[in-house]
């Protein structure tokens, strides 16, 4: 897929519950990150190359980069500890097109001084783009930290700053 200007690879991963796992980058990286994120938090479960179940997916991260959707519908299945989940709940409430701190993050989540934290638990997301951690930036609106790269978060932000200007 194409990210503005740069073409990345593209690994998804579901459940029957619904999308567990996206990564932007090399697929062969990215499928093994897959392989060890799932024997930890899915030891009984296998990876199966297949694409049908995650078509849906997919189709809607297309049209996110294609500039044609704005809020994605698919089901999700977040797997992570009780306060990544915390986490990744309040990334799905920033608007397309908005960005907030760690810090304005870690006060939603009352953990007042957890900064670090949202921002351990904004790598770990498993569900890059779709729960937004790209749209989490330094209090002094510097683009800080993105699990698939600052190139990556940049061309996102830039992406969604076409239609809403932001920092």
């Amino acid at each position: 897929m194409t990210i503005k200007d740069l073409e990345v690879g593209v690994t998804v991963a579901s459940t029957l519950i619904g999308l567990c796992w996206l990564g932007l980058g090399p697929s062969i990286e990215k499928e093994q990150t897959l392989r060890t994120w799932a024997s930890r938090w899915l030891p009984k479960c296998l990876v199966i190359r297949k694409r049908e179940p995650n078509s849906e997916a997919i189709r809607q991260l297309q049209e996110y980069l294609a500039e044609k959707r704005k809020v994605f519908t698919i089901p999700l299945h977040q797997i992570g500890t009780p306060f990544q989940r915390r986490v990744w709940e309040e990334l799905l409430r920033i608007p397309y097109g908005e960005t907030r701190s760690y810090g304005e993050i870690a006060i939603k989540v009352k953990n007042l001084k957890g900064q670090r934290a949202v921002g351990m638990a904004n790598h770990r997301n498993p569900i890059a783009v779709i729960v937004p951690c790209h749209r989490v930036i330094g209090k002094n609106g510097n683009l800080t930290g993105y699990a698939d790269g600052l190139d990556i978060k940049q061309r996102l932000l830039e992406l969604e700053d076409k239609h809403i200007g932001f920092y």
